[in-house]
């Protein structure tokens, strides 16, 4: 029986076994590096999402303050924590969608948007899990600003 005889400097063709499981060892170790992390992105993502829901209703109700020429007083609805909008004939709620765990409040209990576009003094506090946020109503702008020194 005649063996093929190889050549020196050929390269191989494919990887071996042990190649193989290397690259696999060091593929697994990198996946439970960066999990955590990108879990911890995620929910990141999901609070800034969140902020911003409530961030574009306080813009919404100034807006339609603006446009309409009529004061909207913003409270919110204890029964499913979403922000209720009056305008005095005309009621809506704004639908934040908030999970299980995620808590909302108003301070004072009632913002009241003017039609030249001031508001009341007012913040918003946001809770979503371990993370917390406020939201600062601007007074003289009717606008909302995040409240970047609130603890964390």
């Amino acid at each position: 029986m005649i063996l093929p005889v190889k050549k020196k400097g050929a390269d191989p063709k494919g990887f071996s076994l042990l190649e193989l499981l290397v690259v696999m060892i060091i593929m697994g170790i990198l996946a439970g590096v960066a999990g955590p992390s990108v879990g911890r992105f995620m929910n990141s993502l999901a609070f800034r999402k969140q902020s911003g829901r409530i961030m574009a209703a306080v813009r919404y109700a100034r807006l339609k303050a603006v446009t309409n020429g009529r004061a909207v007083i913003m409270t919110l609805n204890p029964d499913n924590n979403n922000l209720r909008l009056d305008e005095g004939a005309v009621q809506e709620e704004r639908d934040l969608r908030l999970t299980a765990d995620d808590t909302i409040s108003l301070e004072p209990e009632i913002i009241k948007f003017s039609p030249d576009g001031h508001a009341t003094p007012a913040a918003i506090s946001f809770t979503k899990g371990d993370r917390s946020e406020k939201i600062i109503i601007d007074s003289l702008s009717g606008l909302p600003v995040l409240d970047v020194d609130n603890g964390d």
